[in-house]
């Protein structure tokens, strides 16, 4: 990254920051028969990551969940692979402002949509998934652990040395299971 786009992005975050609510309030941890919609953002800038993040929502469908899924493509252009479906949409550079946050006038449906559960399926401290989670509407999110990340996260998993996102989404599932049981 060259220098002006350091300098953009150190501005896109104190925008983000300033922008934000003083604290997210306090939320109940869900259980997961309480879930009904599920949203997942994630680094789409690579196949592996969305073969992992469709076998995830495949998963979240089995189970009666209703899956969104938005993910970040750290290109000028969309690839020509990448296909909109109704419950999948991208979003990249072009829809991003001068200072890399998505610029919500040109996001689709997703941002406009109340989760019961955002899900926050990224390991990569990129500005503009950042601002994503943010921007969601989302009753409870989970997330791994990052620098700052509980400023748009309920609750973190610390995945270890295993920075999979197969075992991220297991983990985030497995709490979600047993925490608040009936």
């Amino acid at each position: 990254m060259n220098w002006i786009q350091q300098i953009k992005t150190r501005i896109g975050r104190y925008i983000l920051k300033s922008s934000q609510k003083v604290a997210r309030k306090a939320n109940t941890i869900p259980h997961f028969d309480q879930i009904h919609d599920i949203g997942l953002i994630y680094f789409a800038g690579n196949k592996t990551n969305e073969e992992h993040v469709n076998r995830i929502a495949h998963y979240l469908r089995e189970q009666g969940k209703k899956v969104w899924m938005m993910g970040y493509v750290d290109a000028a252009t969309l690839p020509h692979s990448k296909k909109f479906h109704i419950s999948s949409e991208y979003f990249w550079k072009e829809k991003l402002t001068p200072f890399n946050l998505p610029d919500t006038t040109k996001i689709g449906n997703f941002l406009s949509h109340r989760f019961d559960l955002m899900m926050n399926l990224y390991f990569e401290q990129e500005l503009p998934l950042q601002a994503m989670s943010t921007y969601a509407k989302s009753a409870y999110a989970i997330g791994a652990q990052m620098p700052e990340c509980l400023s748009y996260n309920d609750s973190i998993i610390d995945t270890g040395s295993d920075q999979g996102l197969q075992n991220l989404a297991t983990q985030m599932i497995h709490y979600l299971k047993v925490i608040n049981q009936k």
